[in-house]
């Protein structure tokens, strides 16, 4: 098996360990992408449309070219590892063609320690590696199930594994992605697991789907939208836009006090010739992440898309409460945007 030496400049904080041939582009200046080093495409990175039939006197053909897009997967754990898969498999066909980068992350032994109060001994550090190798070996094995069974012509799958830290990682590659995909945290996953979601969060700019543990229902088929007027709201819709059923109306569902006035339904789905019901949910009486999970369930809802939000400006470290509640309780997918 051939294997290629990993552009370094484009993978800092960590080591990259190659896993199968080498890329379709060997040889060509490194684009960034995580197939540099890995393994050979499958499928159309592009889907022609021919439109000359629709100008007439046009003595030459046009062709529309529409761009693939990219979705990071991150698996951590077997429990989560295929429900996440999945779920990045079903916003690969909404998006209609797609590359899903999976990647494992192993944990780097100095991590595991304080440095202040311990010392990682050579045999220590070797342990480490080992268990985390066979941890990331049984996920591999995992993907490569999925992988089979998932072969489409639109759909591009590549799996890295990698050491480092998961927070700068996913920071890192989902920067280079359209829609991250990442389980959701519980109260039994390790601190890795929420530093990798709050990076997803914050630190990428990008679409983030929640996954919740066990998910293994049908993505994108009613679709409810958390509307708040503002900016978070607003970009997570504008991602959402290239899911959103053409057949089917969405729902939107928007908080109002008993004092405010009547909400109404945002512009710019108008604007995109989305078709949509509001729902007007009452403010004040209780938890609100509660009442609108409890509506999407209602309106049989199997996507929320929602802002993200905070309530502090050091870090984004204090959620919002609405964002809180939805990733510690949430049993649906729920996409977010900060």
């Amino acid at each position: 098996m051939l294997k290629r030496r990993p552009y370094r400049r484009h993978l800092p904080l960590y080591s990259f360990r190659p896993v199968s041939a080498p890329s379709p582009h060997f040889g060509a200046p490194c684009c960034g992408a995580p197939c540099c080093g890995e393994r050979e495409l499958r499928g159309p990175s592009k889907a022609s449309i021919d439109i000359s039939a629709a100008l007439p006197g046009v003595g030459r053909q046009l062709r529309l070219f529409a761009m693939s897009g990219v979705i990071f997967a991150l698996v951590q754990n077997e429990q989560s590892a295929l429900p996440t898969l999945s779920a990045a498999e079903q916003l690969a066909g909404l998006m209609g063609s797609a590359r899903i980068n999976v990647m494992a992350v192993r944990v780097p032994p100095a991590t595991t320690i304080m440095p202040s109060e311990e010392i990682l001994t050579t045999y220590q550090a070797a342990e480490i590696r080992l268990q985390e190798q066979a941890r990331v070996a049984a996920l591999q094995v995992i993907y490569d199930g999925w992988a089979a069974a998932a072969r489409s012509p639109t759909l591009t799958t590549e799996w890295a594994d990698v050491e480092g830290l998961v927070d700068m990682l996913v920071g890192e590659w989902g920067r280079r992605s359209d829609y991250l995909v990442i389980n959701r945290p519980t109260a039994r996953d390790k601190l890795g697991d929420r530093l990798a979601m709050h990076a997803a969060l914050f630190d990428t700019g990008r679409p983030v789907l929640a996954v919740p543990p066990g998910f293994g229902a049908v993505l994108g088929e009613r679709i409810a939208i958390a509307w708040r007027d503002e900016p978070c709201t607003a970009r997570s819709v504008i991602a959402a836009l290239r899911l959103l059923p053409s057949t089917r109306p969405v729902h939107v569902l928007a908080g109002v006090a008993a004092t405010a006035p009547s909400p109404i339904l945002p512009e710019m789905l108008a604007e995109h010739g989305i078709e949509a019901v509001l729902h007007a949910l009452p403010r004040g009486h209780g938890s609100f992440g509660e009442a609108l999970l409890r509506k999407a369930h209602h309106i049989g809802a199997d996507l929320l898309v929602m802002g993200a939000y905070t309530r502090s400006p050091w870090r984004e470290l204090i959620l919002g409460g609405v964002t809180h509640y939805m990733l510690a309780n949430a049993d649906i997918p729920v996409l977010m945007r900060h």
